[in-house]
């Protein structure tokens, strides 16, 4: 034991006493708030937007138009009314069972090379979210027209609580996202238009979970320190959006292709600058070490919401509206995992060999604990059909949407989607109040994650009722 406590003391020398605390490795936890934010992104805002899965950029009319694409304020259907709209959604993921590797185990922890299996359990998440947007009618000369609108959304926003030993990593984790968006439209006939606005996105996130981190001391010791960490940090963050709507063959006599609408829009990038606390507990207990390190800090968590790109494509047959959407989102060139902390305040270091402890502290590993490591952009393939009938509206659409997180490796578990969706809509009172609902269902095939659940496909269910009224 002697031998090894040498042998550690020499380790810690030649490393100058560097603070990289394992504590800070925690603070990577705090990521995780991070995660929901950019990787469980909720593209479908509005009623229409979960009646389509978001197939409705090209095809996008009324109030809602001034968060799908606000080129369409003062460009075709419902241009000349003043509309807006209350949604409310309900967020459904049932709860599952799951297996998933021992990463308190160092080759799992470091390596990814997991022999041993441990359970854990998703509770389910059941979380509502409001949703309101505005638009005037359009105001101008018989050429060109212009409109002013705004959109109050959730753009991402989710509560985990994950239990059991493979659980711990999204133990009682919370996020939630406000963001407000006036938006104003320019049109030139019935031909082009243009729109864009500000973003502005409030966004905060409390949380606690547990973390195996794995540490090697010079190559000769190796081994895994179980870390429990509470952490909450918050920030407002800025950007734009802008948007594009072209009806290409409007001088055409063929009806069918006069409606023919080509649209491109783009929301950028916005950068959070997190602040908040956080205090951590690591538990070192092998090869003689003995010790739990206590740390409390400000924190500070950078993380950026992606670039997303949307090129969309509606033809109208009749009374039946078709329309195709690309979706590109740059995760790849976002921050997910950047963190820095000050004002460190260590404690609760036992035992009689404190050099020992803060020595496998600070050998930590924790990159092998980022819950972003190799994020990559993303794309989605949206179709969707809207049926317009006198009274009635009804809407249906498929979608397939890809994961930026790899598969196989320890981070946010997450998996391709596969999803379906279908709403309807009615008017009452002169044709002024429409409502209606819209239900959207996400599958994944969670084969390649690093959990395997017990209970079949990953689900989300997402339930949008709303109210418009036009005048």
């Amino acid at each position: 034991m002697q031998t090894t406590a040498k042998t550690i003391e020499k380790i810690v020398s030649a490393k100058n006493n560097r603070k990289k605390f394992f504590a800070g490795a925690t603070a990577v936890a705090a990521s995780c708030v991070l995660v929901h934010a950019s990787g469980f992104r909720l593209p479908e805002q509005s009623l229409n937007g979960t009646a389509l899965n978001s197939a409705y950029i090209a095809g996008a009319y009324g109030a809602d138009a001034s968060y799908y694409n606000p080129a369409n304020m003062s460009f075709g259907r419902e241009s000349s009314v003043y509309s807006v709209e209350l949604d409310g959604s309900l967020i459904f993921i049932p709860g599952f069972s799951f297996t998933t590797g021992d990463r308190s185990v160092y080759e799992c922890a470091n390596n990814n090379q997991c022999a041993t299996q441990v359970s854990g359990r998703a509770k389910t998440t059941l979380q509502p979210v409001p949703k309101l947007f505005f638009k005037t009618r359009a105001y101008g000369s018989e050429n060109w027209k212009t409109s002013l609108g705004f959109s109050f959304t959730t753009p991402s926003g989710l509560s985990m609580d994950w239990n059991g030993t493979g659980g711990g990593f999204l133990d009682d984790v919370g996020i939630a996202m406000l963001e407000l968006n006036p938006v104003v439209s320019l049109s030139y006939k019935d031909i082009v238009s243009f729109g864009g606005g500000f973003r502005a996105i409030y966004t905060s996130g409390s949380f606690n979970n547990t973390l195996y981190v794995p540490y090697s001391l010079g190559g000769i010791i190796n081994g895994v320190t179980k870390t429990e960490q509470e952490s909450n940090a918050a920030d407002w963050g800025f950007g734009y959006n802008a948007a594009m709507s072209v009806k290409p063959f409007a001088f055409a006599d063929n009806k069918i292709l006069n409606s023919t609408t080509i649209a491109v829009t783009y929301r950028s990038e916005v950068a959070f600058n997190m602040k908040g606390s956080l205090t951590s507990k690591s538990y070192i207990d092998s090869y003689g070490m003995k010790g739990i390190v206590g740390m409390d800090a400000d924190l500070t968590l950078f993380a950026d919401l992606p670039h997303i790109l949307n090129i969309a494509i509606s033809q109208d047959y009749g009374r039946i509206r078709a329309e195709f959407v690309y979706e590109r989102t740059f995760y790849g060139s976002a921050r997910i995992f950047e963190f820095a902390y000050t004002n460190q305040y260590f404690y609760n270091i036992e035992g009689n060999l404190k050099d020992t402890a803060e020595a496998a502290a600070n050998a930590a590993n924790y990159d092998a604990v980022k819950y972003g490591n190799g994020w990559r952009d993303a794309s989605a393939y949206r179709l969707g059909v809207t049926y317009f009938g006198d009274k009635w509206t009804f809407m249906g659409g498929i979608a397939y949407d890809e994961t930026p997180a790899p598969q196989g490796k320890f981070g946010i578990p997450d998996a391709d989607a596969y999803i379906m969706s279908f709403g309807l809509r009615r008017n009452f009172i002169e044709d002024k109040l429409n409502v209606g609902l819209g239900y959207s269902l996400a599958l994944k095939d969670n084969r390649k994650s690093f959990i395997q659940s017990k209970d079949g496909l990953g689900q989300l269910h997402l339930l949008t009722i709303g109210a418009k009224y036009t005048w």
